[in-house]
Formats: structure tokens, C-alpha cells, sequence
């Protein structure tokens, strides 16, 4: 029912094979591996090979293209053919909501192709022609004959075969064999892509196609100029000195910028950011990144669960998975935030750019940064700022209060434990410090500076920092040492624990900032109610800038504090962090009500 010329087992996987005696002595042989054990996936794939080889063969006898330039030539066509099919087949799934409707454009695309693999690319439209397929065919014209569409070409082809150029004849012939396959693959969709589901989800499984051809052999010891020399033998895959999966581009981005102190946790972010864009888009390598792609990824991130990345389950679920569970959430539960996914975006810009600087070949017109949206909401309104009533609630909870047990810290009870929920929240009221910067403290960061104890907060093995204006030495404020908090550290230190805060270090993780977040979630629940909804650990630091500046603080100074960035060029280069003992007033001047 699929007879296919070229088509045959080698177990049971299919592979494409054709053998023609040249015009000289030799004999060219390739083989290519299809990966599939789909007889469906294998006659697709066949058909197209077959048409290219039809012109790459006649190339290859008047010598303007090597065995080996045609062997990669058409390991390249499998690639990116088995690609497209998983991409449409995903497309349908989680996009479509009339299959019918589907079929209809598939079949208007198939007249298109067909058209212009017989009438050219400037034939006239005949007269009764449907109005999708005239589309189609004004569409697929307008992007052949584009230069830009030209220059992807010849660019594939020389990153394929090593050439520094290609001859405007060669070009000729490269989009004469891009248009002649085309339509041999869509010739054969009805038949050949059914069931897809089971076509696409097979491809996805199997490794990229395994490449393996034999020069031409000539039958005199002579070699004849059909044998492609050594310099020009090809393997399977691209020539390039770089791993060109979008996986291996950021391993190696991460690396650079770990060089420059970027914290743990921004790293972290890329390589999440790799396995999400993978997942959502199908595309595991960084030059079959397109525009278009990109403004999938983005239509997709507004349709993901706001909780996506929160449970372990998120790592290993499919996209089917994720999108059924985001149907069975409310509107309000789905789709990320604006913020979240220019974050995204920018990812991919620099994703790209890093590819691009190693002399990995990316589409030129691939510019993410045009898909960022303006967010609705101000950085100032994302997250609220404790008020002074507020946080004088807050201190007289059971943490700070008395405690029913350690376990229980936030139920009332007679007992006060001076551990990291207790110390943590007090410091940030005083510090403006982050999360992270202040659970991750170590006995050692405690220190003296001009006789004050001062908080010394900088990279460390325990945790980064954010940027390198955030490292700083802050004032300890009085009322936190007359609360005990040096007599903690001192019993800390002899302990020999390296965690200032043992008691908030994540077990499996390792980090500190998440579980100190959790407790202060519930502290601000418990005591709060839904006045705290906006509240966080983190608007502790909104408070501090807040209170520092309606105190008439230097604007120098609170940024020297809070660990901000200068505003400009001279703050950045000029300006050198305020001594302990003139920050020491302002650290003074915010209240602690406990």
C-alpha cells in the first residue's frame, strides 16, 4: 500500500538507499538512516529524500556538488522534516478545536507546493483556484523569493559543507530542490501522516538521524573527480566546534557568567528556562529557532498554570499534561505574569546572543526582545510595604512572644525560642536585607568594624549575593543587641555550626531563603489575615527604604543599607561605601516595637 522506491528494513528500522553508477567508473552509494520504526514516518521521509536526490544526483555526476555535500544535504532535509511534523502534529493537539478545518488548510498547502513545483515560482495562478491555496501561494512566493529566505539558504548549505561561498547557480538549484521537496512531502500528508498523534510521538523518541554514506568508489586504483578527497568528508551533523542544543549553548553561558559572580540563582533560572522553551516548543536546537517560535513560546507562557515550576511533578510532566491541568483551572490561576515572561524573553535574547558570539549560526531576524509587553502593573504596587502598626503586630505574635513548642512556634505558649523564625524577620526590619542575604548569614559575617558589630554580607559558600553592590557591612541596631542577638552568635560559634540560622537550612536543597519564607507567609496569615495578602519577607525591605527616607536619609547612604546600585555613572564609579560609623545614625533611626 506504501511501495516506496529506496525504502527498505534493516531490522526494524527503516533506512532510505540509493546506488547510481556515474557517468565516469564510480559508483555513488549513499544510506541514510530514517530512525523510525513507523512504515508511515519512513514513507514520508522516503518520498521527500527521493525527490531531493533526484537533483542532487545530477549535480553530483557534473561535479558541482560532492557525495559527501549531498549525504549532508540530505541529513539535513530528515532533520528539519521530522522536526516540522512533530511541531504541526503539537500544534494540532493543544491549538485546534476543528480537525476538520485542519485537514482543509493541510490539503490547500499540498495545491500550493504542487503549484509551484510545476509552474515555477512565477507561474501564473490558474483562473478558479480557492482563495486559500492563492493565498498560500502569494504567501510561500513572497518568502522564497525574499533575500532573507536566500541567505538562509546559502548559509545552511555552506554551514553544512564547509564551502566559503555559493555560487548563484548552486543557490538556483538549492531552491529548486527546497520547492521539489516540499511538495513531495506534502504529496503524501493524507495517507502518510495517520494517525499523527502516533507519527509525531514517534519521532520525538528516536535519536537524530545517524548519517551513513561511502564516498564513490572508482574501480581503477586511480581516483576519478567524483571521489570526494578527505578534506571534504562530512559526518552526520553540522561542522561546528559548538554543541549547538539549546541545553549545551546555556551550560556553557552559565559558566561565564558563574566567572562573573552572578548569583546561584539566576544560573539556576537559564537552565530552567531551557527545559520549559523545549518542552513548550518542541525545538532542541538553538538555529531552528525562529521568530515565529519565539512568539509561540510567549502565546504558551500565557496559558501555562501561575503555579507552574512549583511542584516536583512540573519536571517531569509532558505538555499535554500541563495544558489539561491548566483547562481545569480557573481564568484567574492561569497564565503568567507580565513580568515573568519578558524574564523569559530576555532568557532568550541572551540564549541567542551567547550562540551567536561562539559562531553558532542563528536566524538573524530572531529578536525576542520585540515580544516583551509593557507591564500594567508598577514595581512599587507588586508588593505592599509593612506599615509601623503592622509590624508592631507582627512582634507581638507567639514567635516573638511565647511559643506553644519550636514545632509550633506561631501558637501561643510560654516559651520563647531564639532561633532563625525569631531573629530573621527582626534583622530585616532593621537591615532592609534580602531573604537570602540574611538566612544565609554565617557566624563569621558577624563582625567589628571601628568597635561596632556590623552584619557583613557578601559571597560566601553559604550563598551569593545578588550584585556586587550588595556587598556591604551594616550596623547591628541596638535593640537587636540588647534582645541577645550577639550572645546567640557567640553560642552559634561555639557550636561550630557554619549556619548562623541551622534551623532554616532546606535539607535536600541546601538553600535558606525558601523555608524562612514559608514561616513568615504563615506569621503574616495568622496574624494578619487577608490585610497581609500583599505582604511578604520581602516588604520588610520595603518598610526600611520606606521609613529611611521619610527620615530624611541621604539617598547615598540608604542605598549603601539596602545594597542598591548608584543611579549613574559617578554614584557607580566614584562613589565609595559609607563607613559604619556614619551609617550607624540611620540604621538608629528605625524603630523596632518588640
Amino acid at each position: 500500500m506504501l511501495a516506496q522506491n529506496h525504502l527498505s528494513q534493516r531490522g526494524s528500522v527503516y533506512q532510505w538507499r540509493r546506488r547510481v553508477r556515474s557517468q565516469s567508473t564510480g559508483i555513488i552509494d549513499i544510506k541514510l538512516s530514517l530512525g523510525t520504526t513507523d512504515r508511515r514516518v519512513a514513507a514520508i521521509l522516503a518520498r521527500k529524500i527521493s525527490a531531493e536526490s533526484d537533483h542532487l544526483m545530477d549535480q553530483i555526476n557534473s561535479n558541482s556538488i560532492t557525495p559527501a555535500e549531498a549525504r549532508a544535504w540530505l541529513g539535513e532535509v530528515i532533520r528539519r522534516e521530522r522536526q516540522k511534523i512533530e511541531q504541526l502534529q503539537m500544534l494540532r493537539r493543544i491549538e485546534s478545536d476543528d480537525p476538520a478545518d485542519d485537514a482543509r488548510h493541510d490539503e490547500a498547502m499540498r495545491d500550493a507546493w504542487q503549484h509551484l513545483a510545476q509552474a515555477g515560482l512565477n507561474g501564473r495562478i490558474p483562473d478558479g483556484t480557492q482563495d486559500l491555496v492563492r493565498s498560500n501561494i502569494e504567501i510561500l512566493r513572497q518568502d522564497l523569493t525574499s533575500e532573507s529566505r536566500r541567505n538562509i539558504v546559502a548559509r545552511d548549505f555552506r554551514n553544512l559543507t564547509g564551502r566559503e561561498r555559493v555560487s548563484a547557480f548552486e543557490l538556483m538549484t538549492l531552491m529548486t530542490l527546497l520547492i521539489s521537496g516540499k511538495k513531495a512531502a506534502w504529496a503524501g500528508y493524507e495517507t502518510a501522516l495517520q494517525p499523527i498523534d502516533t507519527l509525531a510521538d514517534e519521532i520525538a523518541r528516536q535519536a537524530p538521524s545517524a548519517l551513513i554514506g561511502s564516498e564513490p568508489r572508482p574501480t581503477p586504483p586511480a581516483k576519478t573527480a567524483l571521489e570526494a578527497p578527505p578534506s571534504q568528508s562530512l559526518p552526520a551533523s553540522t561542522p561546528s566546534a559548538k554543541d549547538p542544543t539549546i541545553s549545551a549553548v546555556i551550560e556553557r553561558m552559565i559558566l561565564l557568567k558563574r566567572r562573573e559572580g552572578i548569583e546561584e540563582k539566576t544560573l539556576q533560572q537559564y537552565r530552567s528556562f531551557g527545559k520549559l522553551f523545549i518542552l513548550l516548543t518542541g525545538i532542541a536546537d538553538i538555529r531552528d529557532v525562529l521568530q515565529s517560535d519565539a512568539t509561540s513560546f510567549r502565546a504558551s507562557l500565557r496559558k501555562l498554570p501561575k503555579s507552574w515550576g512549583k511542584s516536583p511533578a512540573d519536571q517531569t510532566a509532558t505538555r499535554e499534561e500541563v495544558m489539561a491541568r491548566a483547562a481545569a483551572l480557573r481564568p484567574d490561576q492561569v497564565g503568567l505574569s507580565v513580568g515573568t515572561i519578558n524574564r523569559h524573553l530576555e532568557h532568550l535574547g541572551q540564549i541567542v546572543a551567547s550562540a551567536a558570539d561562539e559562531g553558532i549560526p542563528v536566524d538573524p531576524r530572531l529578536n525576542p526582545a520585540k515580544l516583551r509587553r509593557k507591564d500594567p502593573v508598577r514595581d512599587s504596587d507588586k508588593r505592599d510595604a509593612f506599615t509601623p502598626v503592622q509590624l508592631e503586630r507582627i512582634f507581638r505574635g507567639p514567635v516573638w512572644s511565647g511559643s506553644e513548642s519550636e514545632y509550633y512556634q506561631t501558637r501561643p505558649g510560654p516559651t520563647t525560642y531564639h532561633n532563625g523564625l525569631y531573629w530573621c524577620p527582626l534583622i530585616g526590619a532593621v537591615t532592609g536585607a534580602r531573604r537570602e542575604e540574611i538566612a544565609g548569614l554565617a557566624p563569621n559575617d558577624i563582625v567589628t568594624v571601628d568597635g561596632i558589630p556590623c552584619f557583613s554580607i557578601a559571597a560566601s559558600d553559604q550563598r551569593r549575593v545578588k550584585t556586587l553592590s550588595s556587598q556591604r557591612v551594616v550596623p547591628i541596631h541596638s535593640r537587636l543587641i540588647e534582645l541577645g542577638f550577639l550572645d546567640y552568635v557567640a553560642r552559634i560559634r561555639a557550636k561550630g555550626h557554619p549556619d548562623l540560622f541551622p534551623d532554616l537550612r532546606e535539607p535536600t536543597s541546601g538553600q535558606h531563603g525558601r523555608k524562612l519564607g514559608r514561616r513568615m507567609r504563615q506569621v503574616i496569615d495568622e496574624t494578619l489575615g487577608a490585610e497581609g495578602a500583599a505582604l511578604s519577607f520581602h516588604s520588610l525591605r520595603h518598610y526600611v527604604q520606606n521609613a529611611l527616607e521619610r527620615a530624611k536619609i541621604d539617598d547615598k547612604i540608604i542605598r549603601d543599607i539596602v545594597g542598591h546600585e548608584g543611579r549613574d555613572v559617578h554614584d557607580k564609579v566614584y562613589h565609595k561605601p559609607v563607613p559604619p560609623d556614619i551609617m550607624q545614625p540611620a540604621i538608629e533611626s528605625l524603630t523596632l516595637a518588640i
